[in-house]
Formats: C-alpha cells, structure tokens, sequence
C-alpha cells in the first residue's frame, strides 16, 4: 500500500488562477441565463454584478469533489469574464479549516459543522450541504488487540483530532453505559495517528477515510465500530458570514461550479478514484473504498440536519466542552443552495 505521506498532507495545496473570458458562445449564454434565473428566483441574492476579488476554499484530503472542481476548471467557468481568483487549501481537519477562518486566511470551508467555534462566537454561515456519509468513520484498533468490541473501551487510550469533542467516541462510549471520563484522550492529527495506533501509544484510532481506508486496506487496522447508528455525519459548506453577506454572488457562483463537480464525480467514478489516488498517494483500493462510502450530494440543510445539529449541541453543552447551544436560526442559510439546480 502507498501510505499518505505526512508532508503531502501537512503542506498547502494552493492554486490560484485569474478567471478568463471564454470564446464558446453556448458558454457565454449558459452563464448568462443562470444569472438571470438566480435573480429571478431569489431577487435578494443578487444585489450587484460584481463578484469577491478572491474566494478561498479549505478542504480536507477525502473531498474528491474539491479536485474535480479543481481539474475540471469548473470555478473559471462559472467566473467566466471576472476577475475573482481561487485558493485551494488542503487541510487535515475541521479545526485547522476553522481556525483558518477565524483568522480570515479563509473564505470557505468544508466539513463537519464546527459547533464548538460557533458556540464560542465565530460568525459563521452554514449555506449547504455536501455529504451524508456516516460510515466513513470509525474506532480503529490493531490486528490482535485485547480491545475486541466496544465493550473493552473502559480505561483505554483513544486518540482523536478533536479530543473529547469527537461525537462517535462519546455516543459509542454512552451506548455501552461509559462516561467521557471513564477514556484516556488523546488529541492528535490524522498524519500522525496511523503510526500513534501501531506502534501502541494509543489503543484507539477515531479516524475517517482516506486513514481509515489505508490501514484497513493493508489490513494494519480494523474497525470496532463505524459511524453506522451512531452518527450521521453530515459535511457541510460554510463560511464567515461577512464574506457571504457581502458576496452573494460569489457565493452562487462557487455552488454551481460545485455542483457540476458532483454530476461530474457521479458519472465519471473511476476517474474519481484515480483523482483520490494521485492527489492523496493512496492505494487504488484504499481510494475505491474511500469513494464508496461517501454519499457525496449538494442540497440545502434540511430538517434532519437541523435536529442533529441541536442534538451535538445539546450533548457538547452537558460535556461541558460548550457554554451554551448556538442559535441556529442565525447560523443556518438554505437560500443559497436552494437556488442551485440539480
């Protein structure tokens, strides 16, 4: 297997690229009239003709919808004859996007939605949705571990990106009758987990794919548990509120790219696991794996998105790991995707 090499993944994919006018007059007129129909279909969304200077998105390495968008030029199409360049920024995790974001060093993000930075009072905007997939992730353990099920987590050492924050941990944890309290946490990045698990400084890798693909691919890991009943993990698209208040335009722009990229990636799936593959020096498995366990999609947060979201609230709040619930009303956005069609 071909692991994913920590200097690959810790270092800044970026790329970007003045938008060009395109000859194609089909092209020209396809622009135009999605103009037109946005305005028409929500007239608020379009207050001027003028687009952000720049729009800088912050992705994680399984996200193959991101590197289609990417290959496929699809940003520069849509920014047909605007002068908007892009950034893409590959990041390990949600709190570096989050953390990024919080700096301004990002415009966009994607991933799960950061509860914690929102509670705290980061003004961020939650403008779609863009996976369902729950059983990319999982509780890893060595090959010939003592830890055969669940039910041995008690006093084990687990290490996750997100600390005691990780919902699958704690919802496994209290479905067999275990507090947080009653775990060792270990807070560590997704280049390094691979090699904290077999070399026994944790007993507990809480990862996702592409790492929870490679090690089970190379048959370094197996799973105790998934996201499976446990969680729904949602992937969203979100970003500072002031840049999208201010850019609505740029922001409808960016969905329909995006969008085109998931028709793209649904019709054309070997050619997205090879995308996996050359960007995340993954195993040809490993990277079919990936790809078969997302439920990549692009709709507006629906209802079932909002309770799980109260849900994660409400048990972040009793952890004590938040103060208070955020006010979704403020945070939640379902114009902007609504307006992108299918």
């Amino acid at each position: 297997m071909t692991s994913i090499k920590r200097r690959h993944i810790l270092s800044l994919s970026l790329s970007t690229v003045a938008s060009f006018a395109y000859k194609s007059l089909a092209s020209t007129h396809e622009a135009t009239s999605y103009a037109v129909d946005l305005a028409q279909a929500n007239p608020g969304l379009t207050k001027t003709g003028k687009n952000a200077s720049k729009l800088r998105l912050g992705f994680q390495p399984p996200y193959v919808t991101v590197f289609a968008m990417r290959e496929q030029k699809l940003l520069e199409k849509a920014f047909e004859g605007q002068s908007t360049s892009f950034e893409y920024r590959r990041l390990l995790s949600l709190k570096p996007v989050t953390e990024a974001l919080a700096a301004g060093a990002l415009d966009l993000g994607l991933g799960g939605t950061p509860i914690p930075a929102i509670a705290a009072g980061l003004p961020i905007r939650v403008i779609a949705l863009i996976e369902r997939s729950p059983k990319t992730h999982a509780l890893l353990v060595r090959p010939g571990s003592p830890i055969k099920s669940i039910k041995d987590l008690k006093d084990k050492k687990i290490g996750t990106p997100t600390g005691r924050s990780h919902l699958l941990v704690v919802r496994v944890l209290e479905s067999i009758g275990l507090k947080d309290t009653d775990v060792q946490w270990v807070q560590l990045e997704n280049d390094v987990g691979r090699a904290a698990l077999l070399s026994g400084a944790i007993d507990v890798w809480a990862t996702w794919d592409p790492f929870y693909a490679s090690v089970q691919v190379a048959k370094e890991a197996v799973a105790i548990a998934d996201g499976t009943q446990y969680v729904l993990n949602y992937v969203a698209l979100f970003g500072r509120t002031e840049y999208i208040e201010q850019n609505p335009d740029t922001v409808l722009r960016f969905l329909k790219a995006y969008q085109q990229a998931v028709n793209w990636v649904k019709q054309n799936r070997q050619k997205a696991v090879e995308i996996l593959v050359r960007e995340n020096k993954l195993a040809p498995a490993a990277a079919a794996l990936t790809l078969s366990r997302r439920n990549i999609l692009l709709q507006p947060p629906n209802q079932e998105y909002r309770t799980d979201l109260a849900n994660q609230a409400k048990l972040l709040a009793r952890l004590g790991l938040i103060k208070q619930e955020p006010d979704w009303s403020q945070v939640i956005d379902t114009k902007f995707a609504a307006s992108i069609r299918t």
